[in-house]
């Protein structure tokens, strides 16, 4: 079975993944850092485990469901796990929705 991230774009991603940094690098300031590589580096951080996939939301076709865009673009199959991952209500939250390719599970929250 596969792992499929499904991930906010990559340019909102990274600007969250800036902010996480000035937290761990005291006197880094976030707007100066490009968040589009930071998506990057991420992806190369997670490109060798096997069947584990990122994809980021503006890389899904417009106006299809989350679950035929990843079928029919990325190869899941039923029973693949898929991890979708948004930004909450609040700019400090993360909302997350476990499901299998075959069926939603109820979404989880995460801070």
């Amino acid at each position: 079975m596969s792992t499929f991230y499904l991930l906010p774009p990559r340019r909102l991603l990274g600007q969250r993944l800036a902010r996480q940094l000035e937290t761990l690098l005291p006197g880094i300031d976030s707007r100066l850092l490009d968040a589009s590589q930071l998506a990057d580096v991420l992806d190369s951080a997670l490109a060798h485990l096997p069947d584990v996939y990122l994809i980021y939301r503006e890389d899904l076709p417009e106006g299809e469901d989350a679950a035929s865009a990843l079928k029919h673009g990325f190869g899941a199959e039923p029973g693949d796990e898929v991890i979708e991952i948004r930004h909450g209500d609040r700019s400090d939250e993360i909302a997350t929705r476990r499901w299998r390719v075959d069926g939603p599970q109820p979404l989880r929250r995460a801070a």
